[in-house]
């Protein structure tokens, strides 16, 4: 055998040994997504079944959008470690890119009438098995998340506020609904982190608190941080956009998603710390806060200060 037909098999060979390294790697993680976090696993799977091409018929007119994102795109396959490490990610950004197409797959389901405005915001959420939706909202009274750049307080520039405050997300365009669909996408990737405790201890024995906990606090603590971001937005319309405000208010679907979000996301973060708690008991933990410790303490009391009473009436009762 000459020398470059040598490389050639032994790249080949190795390549294809390193391809199925990479495949049972990330059918494992698979199969213990759809054990222990069916929630994830069937996002994954309702958004594999759109088709790539999505297209509305309207007024005599189509309007068509693509999937542009593989369902395991953001997952990494070096190890089972990173695999599980990078699930998380890719449950939150599937959840956004599944959340953008709910209103093209309910009217091409639906047979109905319903009509979207493409002039106005439209926005799909996921949050479980049966439940799914999407919001329509009127773009004029939504004003860019970076006008809250002069009213939030120095001392409370956390560690989101960059690119959710003051960068280009769609909390920009979208305002305080890019917000919401922030929340909610870091609800569906905190609770894939949550339900992965069993794999947390399979993978580490001897140490699988620390590693849970350090893996999980980040994206639990942007509960607070989305918490103190939209409470914030609806403060600044009550006092600079009224208009904005009461639209808002009396925007049932808005009212309802905000609710819902929420709801889930803050149950969440307390069966999370009661299961920390119960687990400690018997497995170190190295950390001193569950939660992201450089915002978490001045996050809490600025919410528990009275300061959002009036949203908090308004919104989230």
């Amino acid at each position: 055998m000459n020398i470059i037909r040598y490389i050639f098999v032994l790249f080949f060979c190795t390549n294809v040994s390193f391809t199925h390294a990479q495949n049972s790697i990330k059918n494992w993680i698979i199969s213990k997504t759809e054990m222990y976090s069916p929630i994830s696993a069937n996002l994954f799977r309702l958004y594999d079944q759109l088709p790539t091409s999505l297209n509305i018929t309207q007024r005599n007119s189509t309007i068509s959008s693509s999937k542009s994102t593989d369902v395991y795109e953001f997952l990494e396959l070096d190890s089972k470690e990173a695999a599980l490490k990078s699930m998380s990610t890719n449950v939150h950004e599937i959840g956004h890119a599944y959340g953008g197409f709910l209103h093209y797959e309910d009217l091409m389901s639906c047979n109905c009438d319903k009509k979207i405005d493409f002039n106005n915001i439209n926005q799909g959420f996921y949050q479980g098995t049966q439940e799914k939706f999407w919001i329509q909202i009127d773009k004029k009274y939504i004003f860019p998340s970076r006008q809250l750049v002069t009213t939030i307080p120095s001392n409370l520039i956390t560690f989101r506020f960059d690119l959710y405050i003051n960068g280009t997300s769609s909390t920009q365009q979208d305002g305080v609904i890019g917000l919401l669909d922030e929340m909610n996408a870091y609800y569906l990737g905190s609770r894939f982190e949550f339900d992965m405790l069993p794999v947390y201890k399979e993978l580490y024995p001897t140490d699988y608190l620390n590693k849970w906990v350090g893996e999980s606090q980040s994206s639990m603590t942007a509960f607070f941080e989305f918490d103190f971001f939209i409470k914030e937005y609806l403060l600044y319309a009550k006092k600079y956009r009224p208009d904005t405000y009461n639209y808002l208010l009396n925007n049932n679907d808005f009212r309802n998603t905000y609710l819902k979000i929420c709801a889930k996301f803050g149950a969440l973060n307390t069966t999370y710390e009661m299961r920390v708690n119960k687990e400690k008991i018997s497995m170190p933990l190295n950390y001193d806060t569950i939660f992201w410790e450089e915002d978490y303490e001045r996050l809490v009391k600025r919410l528990n200060s009275g300061v959002y009473s009036a949203i908090e009436a308004d919104f989230l009762r």
